[in-house]
C-alpha cells in the first residue's frame, strides 16, 4: 500500500476505522429504544453508523493501492459513506427525538 494522509499511512487510517465500525457493532447509542424499531428504521439506526465506518475503512485501503483502476475506487466509497451517513443521522434524530 502506498499514500498516506497527514503522515500517516492510509492503511493505519483503514484499521482506526475499522475499530471504530467494530465498536458501533458492540455499542449501541440509546439501545433501549433501538431495540424497539421495526423494519427498515430498526436496520438504519442500529446498522448504518457501522456502515459508515466500514465503507471509510474501505475507501482508506483502496486508496493506498498501486492499482490505478482500483484505487480510482476510493472517492466514490467515501461518497456513498456520506450519503450513508446522511440517511442516518436523519433517522437516528427523527426517530429517536426524546
Amino acid at each position: 500500500m502506498n499514500g498516506s494522509f497527514l503522515n500517516i499511512p492510509f492503511a493505519v487510517w483503514g484499521m482506526g476505522a475499522l475499530v471504530i465500525a467494530g465498536i458501533f457493532v458492540m455499542f449501541v447509542p440509546r439501545a433501549d429504544v433501538v431495540n424497539k424499531l421495526h423494519g427498515t428504521r430498526f436496520v438504519i439506526v442500529r446498522w448504518f453508523h457501522s456502515l459508515v465506518w466500514l465503507l471509510l475503512a474501505l475507501s482508506f485501503f483502496v486508496r493506498g493501492m498501486e492499482n490505478e483502476s482500483i484505487s480510482g475506487l476510493a472517492n466514490p466509497l467515501a461518497a456513498l459513506a456520506g450519503i450513508t451517513y446522511l440517511i442516518y443521522m436523519s433517522t437516528f434524530f427523527t426517530t429517536l427525538r426524546p
